[in-house]
């Protein structure tokens, strides 16, 4: 029995599910027509000839085709070859088939049958739906190549992968065609799918490949992702993005099928993403307990080992470059008081402190493991928890003061340099003595004498019920999800805020983290290793097939984990929020970092040197509305944010200044947000317009007409500020978000398109593109009227002289919900929508 188990297992093991199988280990002939044929239509060119791959493997003198062409029910044509009504249909020796129309006035559709024989005996049987082709429009679709594939290759029924092979992508781009779109826009991941191993070091390569194969290779976690049928989890998507990885004839077989399908590629990137640290970390130790590193499987090799120069850095680390070190040095926690709060009798032996590299992480959850001959295994967590726990360091040394409103002061403290974390636990936890504001309001306070901020604190609960285990870091759950601190966060203050507002210590642990010193969520375009690492991407990418431009986008998920908010009370801690019900605007963590090179900056120059503490607080806490509206001015109060947007915007500039000179004949596109005075022109104009139903918009309704997806402003905004001048980059137009009304989309538009006649300074001359943000409306509860109001705002886009193409994000949404033939015809002169087709 133990041997049929550890069989399944191996079955249904992730390698041996979406590994390419051999023709004998599929039980087929050498050759055979290609399983997905069927599901896309093929669409001829009126007037024209068009080819595309059939037949999988190679055709001998053995094999027969024949073909059988009819129309609803009646017999057109039939034999090895057709010839009728201007057609000429065949199959060539390549096992391709080619369709010619001789009039560019055909229109018909038609059933063709292809029979496959060896010997003549019929071995397989194909019945292919044909179509006219569609004009080509002047529309790209975007593709975030992850859910491309997982709707390539995902099988719904089984829960399982389906085999990776061309065919499989030859069937996408037919989709394409069917659609008359024959540009896609790739984005092929913050490590891309299509990768050449020689782009890095070579001992980051090896250490990121035995961490991915470490987690592919996982007995334990594949029996829990595959022994059951169930909703797919976040590491079987994200392990099959691994295999591809460490399967580079994959993507060349993505790059050949489009090439053979006549569509174009852009190697699109994003320059703000990195890590998916909101979403994928994995903790790694050694056999003694002691943290290594978080694993970044989304990561490059580079950023995940050299992030000291390719990420963003804390800002302590400017103020240490400055010489003012002790400027963010953290001597002094407060608990500050709430209303409910009362003095207690404490002393320090109430509370013990640990300086740690490592959060608080569910036992039942899977880490990494290197052992002495430097292999990694995925383990269980509680398997080595106690030699983590051992490498916990207790502070000493520091003194304790009971304020009369009640808040508990902490002095004294002598955090070891690098430690990313402090701990604070209960030096009696069964007392309940200690009392602490369930929100967290946590002061603190460096060396120099200055407030010090921008960190995150949170509960991590005893583990003594499954939900109290959410409140403490999964690196990959043992349901094969992800918990990472913001979802842990998110997840303590949901918890702690159902119960009253002081809340015992008891056995829980008060986590507070102060970010490590390099973040590689972001990367620094001012450093030249992240520039070399990006044109080395590209560089890959673009000698595959089809592939012959660059766009550089600003979508990103840097949003990271954050306990501070801002809103109508200022700054407090998420929890006061939520306590309150009240709306705030989340401050993360990743805000409290910038390039390296911001501290050379003029305006930030001084406030790192300074002794003053209102000056040196302005980059170490987090002043009211910073992150509120656009900081585009040099004016502004908020000097961190906009030189940190103005170190991004140089960043930018001397990345496609790298790019212009390695692809000199490549068209190289960027995304470009509106500059804030869009936004101040629109929300001012926006009162005055009258709303068709009854009144007037407010300024509020600019949410609408502006990306929310592919722009986090909080890092992105940077772009807004990006100088062209000397420079060829075509600039792209980031434009609408869902369906806004026409009388606001028309101001946007009229607005956004005047303040970028400019063009940045670009030696660029032309219309230019439109990013529109749409996706969502494809899944409206009244699809008839979103779609009549999104083919409204498509067709009056393309009637500018300055728009020449609607780009539409994201791609699986649109090639997969809209109909699967012409669903674009909304553009042709007789106006027939989608909707009343």
């Amino acid at each position: 029995m133990r041997i049929a188990t550890e069989l399944v297992l191996k079955l249904i093991c992730l390698l041996l599910l979406i590994a390419p199988a051999t023709n004998a280990e599929a039980g087929k002939p050498a050759v055979w027509l290609s399983e997905r044929n069927t599901e896309a239509p093929f669409c001829y060119r009126a007037g024209g000839q068009r080819t595309w791959p059939l037949i999988s493997g190679k055709l001998t003198a053995n094999n027969q085709i024949l073909l059988k062409a009819e129309q609803k029910g009646e017999l057109l044509a039939e034999g090895p070859q057709l010839d009728f009504e201007g057609y000429t249909i065949s199959v060539s020796t390549d096992g391709s088939l080619h369709i010619i129309s001789a009039d560019t006035a055909d229109k018909d559709s038609f059933q063709l049958t292809v029979i496959l024989k060896q010997r003549e005996k019929i071995v397989q049987r194909q019945t292919l739906q044909v179509y006219p082709a569609p004009p080509d429009r002047p529309i790209s679709y975007l593709s975030d190549q992850l859910d491309d594939l997982i709707r390539i290759f995902w099988d719904n029924e089984t829960s399982q992968w389906k085999p990776v092979d061309k065919s499989a992508f030859d069937q996408y781009f037919r989709r394409l065609q069917a659609h008359g779109v024959s540009r896609l826009i790739v984005w092929l991941g913050a490590y891309p799918v299509i990768e050449n191993p020689d782009n890095y070091r070579a001992a980051d390569w090896d250490l990121y490949t035995k961490q991915a194969r470490a987690i592919l290779n996982s007995e334990a976690l594949n029996r829990v992702m595959y022994g059951r049928r169930g909703h797919r989890v976040a590491y079987q998507w994200h392990g099959f993005i691994m295999q591809f990885r460490l399967h580079p004839e994959w993507g060349n077989w993505y790059a050949q099928s489009a090439a053979d399908h006549g569509i174009s590629l852009t190697a699109t990137f994003r320059p703000f993403e990195q890590g998916l640290m909101k979403y994928l970390v994995v903790p790694a130790f050694d056999e003694q307990g002691a943290f290594l590193w978080n694993f970044l499987p989304y990561a490059t090799p580079t950023a995940n080992f050299s992030p000291e120069t390719t990420a963003f850095a804390h800002y302590r680390r400017l103020f240490e470059a400055a010489g003012n070190a002790d400027k963010t040095e953290v001597v002094s926690l407060t608990f500050e008081s709430v209303p409910e709060s009362k003095p207690q009798e404490l002393t320090k032996d109430d509370l013990k402190i640990f300086a740690t590299d490592a959060p608080p992480i569910a036992n039942d959850s899977f880490v990494l493991v290197r052992n002495a001959k430097g292999e990694f295994q995925l383990q269980i967590y509680a398997t080595i928890a106690e030699r983590v726990t051992a490498q916990l360091r207790e502070l000493k040394g520091w003194t304790l003061n009971v304020l009369k409103d009640g808040a508990i002061q902490i002095d004294g403290l002598q955090r070891p340099q690098g430690s990313r974390y402090l701990v604070i636990e209960s030096g009696s936890p069964f007392s309940g003595k200690v009392q602490l504001p369930a929100e967290l309001p946590i002061s603190a306070h460096a060396k120099a004498g200055n407030r010090v901020g921008r960190f995150n604190a949170y509960w991590a609960l005893e583990e003594t019920s499954s939900e109290n285990a959410t409140t403490r870091i999964a690196g990959i759950t043992p349901a094969g999800g992800y918990r990472t601190d913001f979802q842990t966060i998110e997840n303590s203050f949901r918890i702690v805020g159902k119960g009253p507002a002081l809340r015992p210590l008891g056995q829980d642990q008060i986590v507070i983290d102060f970010g490590p010193d390099w973040l590689p969520e972001i990367m620094d375009l001012n450093q030249s290793a992240t520039r070399t690492m990006f044109v080395k991407q590209l560089q890959t990418i673009l000698q595959q097939p089809a592939f012959d431009e660059i766009m550089l986008n600003t979508r990103s998920h840097t949003h990271l984990a954050g306990t501070s908010g801002d809103g109508e009370s200022g700054v407090q801690t998420t929890g006061h929020y939520r306590r309150k019900g009240k709306s705030f605007r989340r401050l993360t963590l990743d805000r409290a970092y910038a390039p390296d090179s911001a501290a050379q900056l003029d305006a930030l120059q001084p406030l790192l040197k300074s002794d003053d503490p209102k000056l040196v607080e302005k980059i170490t806490t987090w002043p009211a509305g910073e992150w509120t509206e656009t900081c585009q001015s040099p004016d502004t109060e908020y000097v961190w944010r906009y030189n940190r947007n103005v170190a991004v915007s140089k960043g930018l500039r001397a990345l496609l200044q790298d790019l212009e000179n390695t692809f000199p004949e490549t068209r190289i596109r960027a995304v470009i947000p509106p500059r804030a005075a869009v936004k101040q022109q629109v929300t001012a104009a926006l009162p005055g317009l009258k709303h068709p139903e009854e009144g007037h918009y407010d300024a509020s309704y600019y949410r609408y007409l502006t990306s929310g997806l592919n722009q986090i402003p909080s890092i992105t905004e940077g772009t807004a500020l990006l100088d062209l001048r000397g420079l060829r980059v075509e600039p792209v137009l980031l434009g609408f978000r869902l369906l806004p009304d026409s009388g606001p989309a028309k101001l946007q538009r009229e607005t956004y398109l005047a303040d970028q006649s400019d063009n940045h300074g670009s030696t660029y001359r032309g219309a230019k593109s439109f990013f529109y943000e749409a996706q969502e409306s494809l899944r409206a509860r009244d699809k008839t009227v979103a779609t009549r109001r999104r083919e409204e705002i498509i067709d009056e886009l393309l009637k500018q002289e300055s728009i020449k193409e609607v780009i539409l994000y994201e791609a699986a949404d649109w090639i997969y919900y809209l109909p699967a033939y012409d669903p674009h015809r909304y553009l042709d002169s007789d106006k027939i929508t989608s909707a009343e087709k």
